[in-house]
């Protein structure tokens, strides 16, 4: 199997299910027409699962996306009506289709993403296409193999806004494969050009952000996150200013920001760029990947771990050990 999908959570299942279309920035679920299909789904699916959207072959669906890999969907498990997670105008297109009593019973969306490129769902995942299929993967979803699966997250997406969630800004929203963008993200490498050269080299900051009110603020209140701290951890001249840009992306009035809990600086932003990613390679390993910088774990524990790594990388100073601590 491709390094992409051994470096990917093991629990983190991949699902496929078919749509007439796909307009998540209107209809922010995943819906099923019976409440006990949806019930069936939620004993399957785990929080964080991500769900494959193709074109269904019907005259509903348009004639380029038929058959086509849409999205992914990652799921929550969040239970939701059809209402409660659409705007107006998908309840206008189902009033006039005379649906207004299908797909009623909702799980809640927490992100997607949009396929790139067009592509047939049967060279993805052949057997869950089959035809003894159908019916399964129409009125539920079906669990891809471990080669579907690889193949479906090998191909490049770009993330766009869901119904119902905190909005996105342009700038922020992830492109790239896949498999890649649920992968911890490595730090951007320093650039020491002439002009900024002054500026770049001098003292770095490996910095541990943590959301106040818990993960479960960002991340829905269903999960094996709930009651765990969601932290972002990189790598900046100035984490204060860091700081004021990350809580920029939240309203004014908005319920939760990001605390600077620790920083950590180090002589030359190589030294900490260095550091940045075998921090995040220690996070990877020891908590829960959310994706790019961010992590779950419990508070005092990833704390603690933050700073024992840290520790370990500031030379050792025999006459003054307080000061080799370099905690701030």
């Amino acid at each position: 199997m491709s390094e992409v999908a051994a470096e990917l959570p093991e629990d983190r299942q991949v699902w496929l299910r078919a749509f007439y279309g796909f307009s998540p920035e209107e209809a922010g679920y995943l819906g099923f027409t019976y409440e006990p299909q949806r019930e069936t789904m939620l004993e399957r699916m785990r929080d964080g699962d991500l769900v494959l959207i193709y074109g269904a072959v019907d005259h509903l669906t348009d004639t380029s996306l038929k058959r086509q890999a849409l999205g992914f969907l990652e799921v929550t498990g969040e239970r939701c009506s059809d209402r409660e997670r659409s705007a107006p105008p998908a309840i206008d297109w189902k009033e006039e289709h005379g649906f207004l009593d299908r797909w009623t019973f909702g799980v809640k969306v927490r992100r997607v993403w949009r396929v790139r490129n067009r592509v047939r769902i049967n060279t993805i995942a052949p057997e869950a296409y089959a035809n003894e299929n159908r019916f399964e993967r129409t009125t539920r979803a079906i669990l891809l193999t471990p080669e579907e699966r690889e193949r479906a997250l090998s191909h490049p997406v770009f993330q766009v806004n869901v119904y119902g969630e905190p909005s996105i800004s342009e700038a922020e929203l992830a492109k790239g494969v896949m498999g890649e963008l649920l992968k911890p993200s490595r730090g951007f490498p320093p650039s020491l050009g002439t002009r900024t050269a002054t500026h770049e080299d001098g003292e770095n900051n490996l910095y541990l952000m943590m959301l106040e009110g818990g993960a479960e603020a960002l991340l829905g209140r269903t999960g094996s996150h709930v009651g765990k701290a969601l932290v972002k951890v990189g790598r900046s001249n100035d984490p204060k200013r860091r700081l004021k840009e990350v809580n920029g992306g939240f309203p004014e009035n908005g319920t939760c920001r990001w605390k600077l809990v620790n920083s950590q600086a180090f002589p030359d932003v190589s030294t900490a760029h260095r550091h940045e990613d075998e921090l995040k390679d220690l996070f990877k390993v020891r908590f829960s990947s959310q994706g790019g910088e961010f992590f779950t774990a419990d508070k005092r524990e990833i704390e603690n771990e933050f700073m024992r790594f840290c520790v370990s990388k500031m030379p050792a100073i025999k006459s003054a050990p307080g000061k080799a601590k370099g905690i701030n």
